[in-house]
């Protein structure tokens, strides 16, 4: 059994899975807010981002949010090239969750919502575009931690 730190991880040896389960905790009982910490627009879509970053770690069932974000994309015809929106790019979709992020009234739940998606929907668009550095970021952030 091995129960010691990784070397450099913050809060100790954590774990994809692990991370995955503490962000998605955070991130339920946060938003609703009846406890000490209760998170405002910002931080639960800075926190919903990085539970999804945490999800695409630790695979099995975590994966299953992507699963589903991807099927709805697709269903809409997001890079096929024929949905019924024309010719939508994941590119398209991405730069549509920064402005609803800027120019939406966030609240909690949907700050939780925008970030989750976003942090699916942002490595989608390419590791050459602009929309890889959140996810890199946020990846480097989750390692620190020990996920």
């Amino acid at each position: 059994m091995y129960l010691a730190a990784v070397e450099g991880a913050a809060l100790g040896a954590l774990g994809a899975g692990g991370l995955s389960l503490a962000l998605t905790v955070l991130l339920v009982f946060g938003v609703k807010g009846e406890g000490k910490v209760k998170l405002k627009d910002n931080p639960a879509i800075i926190c919903g981002f990085l539970a999804t970053t945490a999800f695409a770690s630790a695979g099995k069932i975590w994966a299953n949010p992507e699963r589903i974000a991807s099927q709805g994309l697709t269903g809409l015809g997001v890079g096929t090239g024929g949905g019924p929106f024309g010719n939508v790019g994941v590119g398209a979709i991405a730069t549509v969750l920064l402005i609803l992020m800027l120019t939406w009234r966030i609240t909690p739940v949907r700050g939780a919502f925008l970030g989750l998606i976003a942090g699916i929907v942002w490595p989608a668009a390419g590791n050459d575009s602009v929309w890889a550095m959140p996810s890199e970021l946020g990846a480097a952030v989750l390692m620190m931690m020990g996920g």
